[in-house]
């Protein structure tokens, strides 16, 4: 995309989807990609929706639809991108149910393209249910105020990599001391360790989640991590962050019962190149 004055351009990209995954057991298929939507590189609108879905009783939901947009902004020549997914009506194997979820990235990068500024609002979880129990997510109050965050002519500014890294590796510590000490917690520290660095600058990405925890109640949770014994582990709100692109993922759900596979609810990311 050219931007006003013909000095470079940029390429954008964003995408989104509503549900997929794959299966493992009881028998190996692709969980059908709903409402898959792409940026066209020179940025502009783009949406999908799909109507109600169901794979065999193991995942359904009643609608979905997802949103990309993009553009250079012509007053300071900076990149704005918002990618959107909602699920509503959503089930998985009766253990996790909503009523309505939505993932919605903001992202902002500046005239320069150093360093990509992201916010989650909008992103929430309406009539979350686990195994059987209301579980309302407590969203992070740090991520929510960097949402807030804005530059001196009131424009929003978002997250930077550093903020996401230190909300991050303290979510990590969350986790694996929480798992510290059950007969499984050699897969939580495999999979977070990584956040515990004290270095930011020797990661090539950070994580971390919208979601810091649940209200009180069964099933137990670890941070952002529900964790049912001999059926499966349940991630919400995780935010990956690399130097030029994001991703959000509502639910990344790793069944492990008489149904193995994995399934992820509402990703949406997005980021680009340029030359100027």
């Amino acid at each position: 995309m050219q931007n006003t004055n013909d000095t470079g351009f940029y390429s954008f990209r964003a995408d989104a989807n509503a549900l997929g995954g794959i299966l493992e057991k009881p028998f190996r298929i692709p969980v059908p990609t709903l409402a898959p939507v792409s940026l066209p590189a020179a940025g502009g609108f783009a949406l999908a929706r799909s109507e109600g879905f169901t794979l065999d009783n193991i995942v359904s939901c009643r609608s979905a639809y997802t949103r990309v947009s993009g553009e250079e902004n012509s007053e300071d020549e900076s990149i704005s991108i918002l990618v959107t997914s909602v699920v509503e009506g959503l089930n998985i194997l009766e253990v996790v149910t909503a009523e309505r979820i939505v993932a919605q990235l903001s992202i902002l990068i500046p005239k320069d393209r150093e360093e990509l500024r992201v916010s989650t609002a909008g992103s929430r979880f309406e009539g979350l249910r686990v195994a059987g129990h209301c579980r309302d997510p407590q969203l992070s109050q740090e991520l929510q105020t960097y949402q807030n965050v804005r530059d001196e002519k009131g424009s929003p500014q978002g997250a930077t990599w550093d903020n996401l890294w230190e909300i991050g590796k303290e979510q990590a510590e969350t986790v694996t001391n929480a798992f510290a000490g059950r007969h499984n917690a050699a897969w939580a520290e495999s999979r977070f360790a990584w956040m515990k660095r004290s270095d930011a600058e020797s990661n090539a990405s950070v994580m971390c989640s919208l979601v810091e925890g649940f209200a009180p109640g069964k099933p137990e949770h670890c941070g952002h991590v529900v964790d049912i014994p001999e059926f499966g582990r349940f991630f919400f709100g995780e935010l990956l962050l690399t130097d030029q692109s994001v991703q959000l993922v509502s639910i990344r759900a790793e069944l492990g019962c008489a149904v193995k596979g994995k399934i992820t609810i509402n990703c949406v990311g997005g980021g680009g190149a340029g030359n100027f």
